[in-house]
């Protein structure tokens, strides 16, 4: 554990014990572990029957309160990481049932330690492939305060699709935002800070944690050399004021070691984690 690890361990803990919450989305991968190659081969295949526990415990570290996992594993899998984790969990089998490789598709999860009072299966949707991927909505009770907490992995290379999906999400979100609650959004949106998607969720009104309050580099994408910023937790109303750290966590386990060539990360993707007061 870096030193830095170590600090925002401590950090979340005390934000944690002081009413605090600090929420953490991931891409995944199916928890298969990543890169795959002909150097690390043999430790890849034996590390397998481990990736659960490995993520659940790497994420420990910093004390979340809330996971939200996007390219998710089995329903099953998902429940014994929610044990790992000490928490409960809303899963959302994803809208194509599988893809060449991905034979479960791409599911998602919210993990959280607080009370999960309803959660929703792709809300607002019109048909079963509307979102190919995951999306996904629940209420969450959290210090005695309800909150709307929405997942969503959007389609990677289709841009028609990606906004089809937005304009469906968008829809659901601003119901929750006319209630005045806490909104947190997070997930693998596939689109860069610059492009025009972007825009469509700042004009919506959510803040994007890292742009407001964000730590460090802030690419997500890969773990090797990170170049693409396509994660991201995005807030609004009550919660947006208690902001108070976000940044992508290229360190420990979620990234490779270049000086070792059998390193093993856990996900091609590298989390993002906001701290909120």
């Amino acid at each position: 554990m870096t030193p830095l690890a170590a600090q925002a361990a401590v950090q979340a803990a005390a934000q944690t014990r002081a009413g605090g919450l600090t929420s953490i989305a991931y891409n995944v991968l199916a928890c298969l572990g990543f890169p795959r190659t002909r150097d690390n081969e043999q430790r890849f295949n034996r590390t397998q029957p481990q990736q659960p526990e490995r993520m659940a415990l790497e994420l420990l570290l910093y004390e979340p309160d809330l996971v939200s996992f996007c390219e998710s594993v089995t329903e099953e899998v998902a429940k014994r990481i929610a044990g790992r984790l000490g928490m409960t969990y809303a899963y959302f089998p994803p809208g194509v049932a599988s893809y060449q490789g991905y034979p479960i598709g791409f599911p998602g999860t919210i993990f959280t330690k607080h009370r999960i009072v309803e959660s929703q299966n792709a809300p607002g949707r019109s048909s079963p492939e509307l979102y190919t991927r995951h999306w996904g909505s629940a209420r969450v009770v959290a210090h005695d305060e309800e909150m709307f907490v929405f997942s969503a992995h959007l389609h990677p290379n289709d841009e028609q699709i990606r906004e089809r999906e937005i304009s469906g999400i968008l829809r659901e979100i601003e119901k929750a935002m006319k209630t005045g609650r806490s909104v947190l959004f997070q997930g693998d949106l596939n689109h860069r800070p610059d492009g025009k998607e972007y825009r469509r969720w700042v004009d919506a009104g959510l803040v994007d944690t890292f742009a407001a309050k964000g730590a460090g580099p802030a690419y997500t994408s890969s773990p090797i050399e990170p170049t693409a910023r396509i994660d991201y937790i995005w807030c609004f109303g009550p919660i947006s004021a208690r902001l108070r750290e976000a940044r992508c966590l290229f360190e420990g386990s979620f990234r490779t070691n270049p000086a070792d060539p059998q390193s093993v990360a856990l996900s091609d993707h590298l989390p993002v984690i906001a701290a909120f007061q």
